[in-house]
């Protein structure tokens, strides 16, 4: 039996994703996190590089869809598992930046280092494309794309849902081994029991800044089974990209010095242990 929680996430969003999808919404044109394909062909800059790659809502998978030069994946090969709040999440950065109203647009090449974008989105209700280099794109939709590129590396996009609390998310058990920042990209190790059905895994930051000195910030590892009944021993790195919360700390802060400012995650994972206090510097 699953918990109101996990209503909520079948449902495909947490509280405050819930505003924006509308799980008991009349909206026609909401988007469902299975109806959600994104694919993105990139190429030119020095390297000359040539390939496509996709978000797949319906199979929760970034997927390599064709790899010319510059890329290192075979067609077909899932370059990362996605949850439904993560590709929800990703659709509403694209349509927050534009997307819809650039419907057609080429925005051209600004200089010829730069990788050139050709973007479709399509959520089974509005397909918009749009292209340009990275330099010529609206700022907003260069960003959101910049975000969606390092799905090609395997690394998935932290959820800020500042007015959820983590009884909102599912909190299965696992086994928490290591963890590593580099940058501005959070690998957690982690070891879980399964085997027959696809787990799924979110970063969530929550609740809002906490003052003090420095700012910290509570953020949990949401774990959902759906009810498992195998044991196998599964280990996995998962890779998050903090850049959202650090463009969240700036437009509340202002921007600091580069390597200056220095931000406290209060890291919560169901594994029954403490809370882990991760410093991110940037």
């Amino acid at each position: 039996m699953h918990t109101p929680s996990r209503v909520v996430l079948t449902c495909l969003a947490a509280v405050g994703l819930l505003a924006w999808i509308g799980c008991d919404s009349d909206d026609p044109v909401a988007p469902q996190a299975n109806r959600i394909y994104v694919e993105i062909h990139v190429s030119g800059g020095i390297a000359s590089v040539d390939y496509t790659y996709a978000v797949d809502g319906e199979e929760l998978e970034a997927r390599g869809i064709s790899c010319t030069s510059g890329c290192a994946f075979d067609p077909g090969e899932v370059l990362a598992q996605l949850t439904p709040a993560q590709v929800l999440y990703l659709a509403d950065l694209l349509i927050d930046a534009g997307i819809h109203g650039y419907d057609g647009r080429d925005f051209g090449d600004e200089c010829c280092d730069q990788f050139h974008y050709a973007i479709g989105y399509r959520d089974g209700h509005r397909e918009s494309s749009v292209a340009g280099s990275a330099g010529a794109l609206p700022e907003e939709l260069a960003g959101a794309v910049a975000q969606l590129d390092l799905l090609v590396r395997g690394i998935s996009p932290i959820i800020i849902d500042w007015t959820s609390q983590p009884a909102d998310w599912p909190s299965d058990q696992l086994l928490f081994r290591a963890h590593l920042l580099e940058g501005s990209t959070l690998s957690l190790d982690v070891e879980y029991g399964g085997g027959c059905a696809a787990h799924e895994l979110d970063l969530v930051a929550w609740g809002g800044w906490l003052e003090s000195f420095p700012v910290q910030v509570n953020v949990l590892l949401a774990h959902e089974a759906h009810d498992d009944p195998c044991d196998a021993l599964i280990y996995r790195t998962l890779q998050f990209n903090l850049t959202p919360l650090r463009e969240d700390y700036e437009a509340s802060y202002g921007v600091g010095e580069p390597g200056e400012t220095t931000i406290v995650l209060r890291l919560s994972v169901p594994d029954g242990g403490e809370v882990r206090a991760v410093e991110y510097s940037f």
